[in-house]
């Protein structure tokens, strides 16, 4: 297999759209986060929506709770995993403790980005769909993982609001 140039994985990525958190109480967390660092408001959606959840191919039911706020154009999401169920989520929080879990990209062209990383020899440990959106999470060396998500451009349209919401909110706290 002929690995992909990380210049081409970059281009076809685009810029980073999101980090994820992976935290035990999810309302502690989103609280902290504004408390320390300024990051507000949060949208919450408790249980996440998914319309499909895969662990390693398989379908689970993991009972997810998710916060999501800006912090300048990157979304913070944090995720509270609130039962058992196998995921990755529940990996890293039983392995490591909380933390930041992925970082997320939204390609223009999902299917070519999924595809090249993929063939750059990323595994897919996680996907599904939520909101509409298709997801996939990829595992790379070193307990690398990277979130491709298929916005749709009325989700696109609406990222850039909420953009703009954060920052009329991070003004009107200074």
């Amino acid at each position: 297999m002929t690995k992909q140039a990380p210049q081409a994985l970059r281009e076809l990525w685009g810029p980073i759209g999101q980090i994820g958190y992976i935290v035990h109480d999810l309302a502690t967390a989103m609280q902290h986060w504004t408390d320390t660092i300024g990051v507000g408001p949060w949208r919450v959606a408790d249980p996440a929506p998914f319309d499909r959840l895969h662990y390693q191919g398989a379908p689970t039911d993991a009972e997810v709770s998710i916060g999501l706020a800006f912090m300048g154009d990157v979304q913070i999401e944090l995720i509270s995993q609130g039962n058992d169920a196998p995921s990755m989520y529940r990996d890293l929080l039983d392995t490591y403790g909380e933390g930041a879990q992925h970082i997320c990209f939204y390609p223009a062209d999902y299917e070519a980005a999924l595809a090249a990383g993929l063939h750059a020899g990323m595994t897919l440990g996680q996907d599904g769909q939520i909101w509409g959106v298709e997801f996939s999470y990829l595992l790379g060396d070193g307990g690398r993982v990277i979130e491709l998500a298929d916005l749709p451009d009325d989700m696109r349209t609406a990222r850039h609001r909420a953009i703009a919401s954060a920052a009329q909110w991070n003004d009107a706290q200074e």
